[in-house]
């Protein structure tokens, strides 16, 4: 499938769609399967930074490693539950382990959904096929586009300001004073955004270089993982092994 025939809003549908069966699901091999499905999706329309997912990837193992061993080690409720085996002094239940293997689970899928999607999204695109097609308005639309292109601004004015630093001082610099001229740089940024955008015109009536409509693929995209998602649950409800939690 072209990547470029799908619209980058039905991208953002699709990883709401899978976001919310893994926020109210509570079985850990329903949630991976929704996982999985949610990554082939998105590598079949777009072209992913795998070196960045990996980097993701090793940084969030310290975050999952800690929610698993805090819920493993929390013997409330679970006095009642059979006991796994014990580490030292401390019991560890048959309740507390599957708390801790489900939350790690659901911390992961979240996280990994969330943040490959946001790799796969084309955020220009995405705010003009708000606009074009959802009826953003325009004001709004341009200051997104606007914070969006600030994030790369700033991340070359502070290496722009670092390696000045580095040419006349001849080391290097990483300190909280280079917040300063950051913020100045900021501020002129912002100014000249305001002014361009204000100069071209901000009325709902403007021309726009392409279409960014929605086309046949994006309804076979959206109709196909709807009815996937779909046999998902109700497999999973059919054998009993599904439970939602809807407070």
């Amino acid at each position: 499938m072209n990547s470029k025939k799908i619209n980058d809003v039905s991208i953002f549908f699709i990883a709401l769609l899978y976001i919310l069966p893994a926020l109210f699901a509570e079985n850990s091999v329903f949630l991976l399967l929704v996982c999985a499905l949610a990554f082939i999706n998105l590598n079949l329309v777009r072209n992913l930074n795998y070196k960045f997912l990996g980097i993701f990837l090793l940084v969030l193992a310290i975050p999952l490693i800690s929610v698993f061993i805090s819920v493993l080690i929390n013997s409330k409720l679970t006095a009642n539950s059979q006991v796994l085996f014990q580490i030292g002094s401390r019991l560890i239940y048959d309740t507390s382990w599957h708390n801790a293997v489900f939350l790690t689970v659901r911390t992961f899928v979240l996280s990994f959904i969330s943040v490959s999607y946001l790799l796969g999204i084309d955020y220009d695109d995405f705010v003009y096929s708000l606009m074009r097609n959802l009826k953003l308005p325009v004001s709004i639309g341009f200051a997104l586009l606007a914070t969006f292109n600030a994030f790369s601004f700033m991340r070359q004015e502070f290496q722009r300001i670092r390696l000045a630093y580095k040419m006349r001082f001849q080391k290097k610099k990483l300190s909280l004073l280079l917040i300063f001229p950051v913020l100045v740089s900021a501020g002129r940024y912002a100014y000249y955004a305001g002014l361009s955008m204000e100069s071209r015109g901000l009325q709902a009536e403007r021309t726009y270089l392409r279409k960014h409509k929605f086309t046949f693929w994006d309804t076979v995209l959206i109709l196909s993982n709807l009815v996937l998602l779909a046999i998902l649950v109700y497999i999973f409800w059919e054998k009993g092994s599904l439970q939602l939690r809807l407070k």
